[in-house]
């Protein structure tokens, strides 16, 4: 799965941009089928919010929204959809469900920990966050990027997560591993594998 975290719309390129708008207005009018075709030539899209962040929606926080079919909500899932996808104001699908008063999604939306992040979890995570900044070579404060969150690790046996980023030319995947966290940097440039990192909840190292 993709994990978008560029925050400024002119950073993509104008056919891409006007494909992501296009697929983020299927799921804002709530068009599933037409959202289930490009899914199925795009299957990493299902994460994606409306490129620049605005509020962070993507389509299952959509699919919450507009109180979806539970056919629909159960295939979005399938396709591999977060339910522990936040928001950029912090809320996952299943607290959109509850205010919107759809009480029938709510066991469908709330998440369920196939796998356990090393605790604490919190630590992990910050040390992850700490070799991406590091690693791309000021990257990260030239071009603001929302660095992804590792919950969405917890969501099935072996989940990974592509995080593209702006000025690499190429970004990261990640994936749980026994009691740590395998980090891949790679990029077009790249005349081998790249490079390969472990982090744990008390740092982070190369491989």
């Amino acid at each position: 799965m993709e994990w978008d975290g560029l925050t400024d719309r002119g950073q993509f390129g104008a056919s891409y941009l006007q494909e992501r708008d296009h697929f983020a207005d299927l799921a804002r009018d709530a068009d599933w089928n037409a959202v289930f075709e490009e899914l199925g030539g795009r299957p990493g899209w299902a994460n994606l919010p409306r490129p620049g962040i605005r509020s962070g929606f993507a389509p299952l926080h959509q699919a919450a929204w507009h109180g979806a079919d539970f056919a629909v909500v159960s295939r979005l899932i399938a396709h591999g959809a977060w339910r522990t996808q936040r928001t950029v104001d912090g809320r996952r699908p299943v607290d959109i469900a509850r205010e919107r008063g759809h009480t029938r999604l709510l066991e469908l939306l709330e998440p369920v920990e196939v796998r356990s992040l090393p605790a604490p979890a919190d630590a992990l995570e910050r040390h992850f966050h700490a070799l991406l900044r590091d690693r791309t070579g000021g990257c990260l404060e030239r071009t603001a990027h929302l660095l992804p969150p590792l919950t969405p690790l917890t969501e099935g046996p072996d989940v990974s997560i592509v995080f593209p980023v702006v000025g690499m030319m190429g970004g990261f995947t990640c994936r749980l591993g026994q009691d740590l966290l395998h980090v891949h940097a790679h990029s077009r440039m790249d005349f081998d594998d790249g490079s390969h990192y472990r982090v744990t909840t008390t740092g982070w190292s190369g491989i």
